[in-house]
């Protein structure tokens, strides 16, 4: 009995923890709470702007070889181009793969621009299907894209998710504001890029060099983009730094 009263309070002080134990505690609990949702803590931080380099890359690729093989020439013609736009889907799928982690990585850090980023997602959706439609639908009919009825509906669900890209990079860049260490001129570059993206579809028509110079710009862009998302997310990951919206800053 004497023994077990000498033991217990050294076995209570075992528990009294202080301030900065706490904290780490906390930070510790957060960390596994997110391994626990699937949620890479370091990875991702550098996963990121690697994917979004990779995609920019395959973008540039894209375009340029849809620039390369214009239609109506001749029925040669006409092939090489779809055959160039099936491989934009390659680009296409990879611009969703990213935005669909610059989502996950926003909602994992509570980071502002959860709207943006759905809007980004909804925006790659459309497009990758309006480019399977018109361009892999023709591929099982046998003849070019341009007289399958397929073509005009890809375009009509590509546009519009287009334009979606293009807002939803403009509203990231604004939600932004509220992102911890994001700078004005990396919020500049992560708002162009949907633009970027948008005119290297409108270039393409003309001759590669008219389209390389938006293209690479996209593709710097892109890498801002996720290079910036990383970074706040890194930062949030921090004890102490604090991720809530600052007032008077739009959360789209």
């Amino acid at each position: 009995m004497t023994q077990h009263s000498e033991t217990s309070p050294r076995r209570a002080r075992v528990f009294d923890l202080t301030p900065d134990d706490n904290e780490v505690a906390r930070c510790l609990a957060s960390q596994c709470r997110e391994t626990s949702e699937g949620v890479p803590m370091k990875d991702d931080h550098f996963a990121l702007p690697a994917l979004a380099s990779v995609t920019g890359l395959a973008w540039m690729a894209a375009v340029l070889l849809i620039s390369a093989n214009h239609k109506g020439i001749d029925a040669a013609g006409d092939r090489a181009y779809d055959w160039a736009n099936r491989a934009h889907t390659v680009a296409l799928v990879l611009l969703l793969v990213t935005v669909v982690a610059i989502r996950r990585a926003l909602r994992a850090r509570q980071l502002a621009g959860g709207r943006a980023a759905t809007a980004l997602v909804v925006g790659s959706v459309l497009m990758l299907a309006g480019n399977v439609i018109a361009f892999w639908g023709a591929l099982f009919t046998g003849g070019p894209a341009e007289e399958f009825w397929g073509g005009l509906a890809g375009w009509i669900v590509f546009l519009p998710g287009s334009m979606l890209v293009l807002g939803g990079f403009i509203a990231l860049a604004v939600a932004a504001r509220a992102w911890p260490g994001t700078s004005t001129g990396r919020r500049w570059q992560m708002g162009s890029a949907g633009l970027l993206l948008t005119i290297t579809t409108i270039t393409w028509a003309g001759a590669p060099l008219l389209t390389l110079v938006p293209a690479l710009l996209a593709t710097f862009a892109l890498l801002a983009a996720g290079t910036a998302v990383a970074q706040a997310s890194r930062r949030a990951d921090r004890p102490g730094v604090s991720t809530q919206a600052v007032p008077g800053v739009p959360t789209t």
